[in-house]
């Protein structure tokens, strides 16, 4: 077993990694976060490579790291260094604090990005590190740490395109860990989100009859679109498990209304609202298919109730995954993650995750992670137990050996 200074480092290690703000939707500090990864991936002695991918966003940096411990199999241990935005302060047991600046609190860490997906970052390296240390494994270890995939998959997506190809390194198996860490994933729900723009006439406040409040005909559609499509999409099923204590045994298709944006002043009625909405879907259908019912019911709404409205699909590029249970790679997790959580459970994850990208090319992959339902992945006061992430690195290390 690792030392406790070993524990105390990684911990130590994921705390500074949080004191980072590498907010997504401005890719905040990417650079500054890739460049302390890679630092301490080399410290332990592994070969970094900075992968960097380009668009009208700007520079996005992947970090891939790995060692040949003369295995014959590579084993990619997946995570992400972006995160949500957050304001503070946060408060907790009277103390006030800023998301970026963690606190340790009765065995947490609290802090943006704790959870989702900084406490992956800090075990990968120290499963790595033991592993090294120990020089035999039944896997080489590979360690890629990308950014956007709190903003729709850009990173991995550029990481299975070219990046380990840049590196040199190909994986036989991968491990995503940004899950939850009360089953072994064997797939994830696929992501559509979209805006529904509603028309409609606007005017004086004071003179309602004489303007066409598309306020109101958003409110119906919601009504229409959760009453009639989110039911129907329900029923769709999936062959894998939910998660443990999921309302439904199968994984299962969601619906939900995520954003409402009108208006400007409380006595204008606007000309325009929009909806925003968030769909999962199981990883046994087509997106496209989807998003055609999708469509046809969003018409028939519409219709129904006389509104005026443009429906705008923002591009996740996450269709969703399965991985085969019966898979060899898949059985040599549950037995590594029996022995340190005393289970065999299998499922899928109700988010998306980047999985996806490598189980389509045919690669075994599944996921793990420390992100609990108490962690408040993307909340306030966001979290995750120590003892979580020392369990979680503990069978990364089995798995390797």
């Amino acid at each position: 077993m690792p030392s406790l200074s070993e524990d105390e480092g990684m911990i130590l290690f994921l705390m500074d990694l949080v004191r980072i703000d590498t907010n997504a939707s401005e890719r905040r500090n990417y650079w500054e976060i890739v460049k302390l990864i890679r630092d301490r991936a080399e410290s332990i002695g592994m070969r970094t490579h900075i992968q960097v991918f380009r668009d009208e966003r700007g520079d996005l940096p992947n970090l891939i790291a790995w060692k040949d411990l003369g295995a014959e199999k590579n084993l990619l241990l997946l995570s992400h260094y972006d995160v949500v935005p957050a304001k503070g302060p946060w408060r907790i047991n009277g103390m006030e604090f800023d998301p970026f600046d963690p606190r340790r609190v009765d065995g947490r860490i609290y802090g943006r990005g704790a959870a989702d997906d900084k406490s992956a970052i800090a075990l990968s390296l120290s499963a790595c590190q033991i592993v090294m240390e120990g020089g035999e494994a039944e896997y080489n270890p590979i360690v890629a740490v990308v950014g956007d995939e709190e903003v729709g998959g850009t990173g991995v997506t550029a990481l299975a395109d070219g990046g380990l190809d840049e590196a040199g390194i190909r994986p036989d198996a991968v491990v995503v860990i940004d899950a939850a860490p009360d089953f072994v994933g064997i797939g994830a729900s696929g992501v559509i989100h979209g805006d529904i723009i509603v028309r409609g006439r606007g005017g004086h406040a004071g003179r309602p009859f004489s303007s066409l409040n598309p306020i109101n005909m958003a409110i119906k559609l919601a009504d229409e679109l959760l009453t009639g499509f989110s039911q129907i999409h329900a029923m769709k099923l999936s062959k894998i498990p939910s998660p443990p204590d999921s309302p439904v045994p199968k994984l299962w298709g969601r619906f939900s209304i995520t954003k409402v944006e009108a208006g400007t002043q409380h006595n204008v009625i606007p000309s325009e609202a929009t909806i925003g909405f968030d769909i999962r879907f199981i990883p046994d259908e087509d997106k496209e298919e989807v998003i055609e019912r999708f469509k046809a019911a969003l018409s028939a709404a519409s219709c129904k109730i006389g509104a005026d409205v443009e429906l705008k699909i923002k591009d996740t590029a996450n269709p969703g995954w399965m991985t085969d249970p019966d898979n060899d790679f898949v059985r040599d997790v549950l037995a590594s993650y029996e022995k340190h959580f005393g289970s065999r459970a299998i499922a899928g994850s109700l988010g998306g995750n980047d999985g996806f990208v490598f189980a389509r090319k045919g690669i075994p992959t599944v996921s793990l992670g420390t992100i609990e339902i108490e962690s408040n992945a993307h909340g306030e006061l966001e979290n995750v137990r120590e003892d979580i992430i020392l369990k979680m690195r503990d069978t990364i290390v089995d798995l390797l050996t």
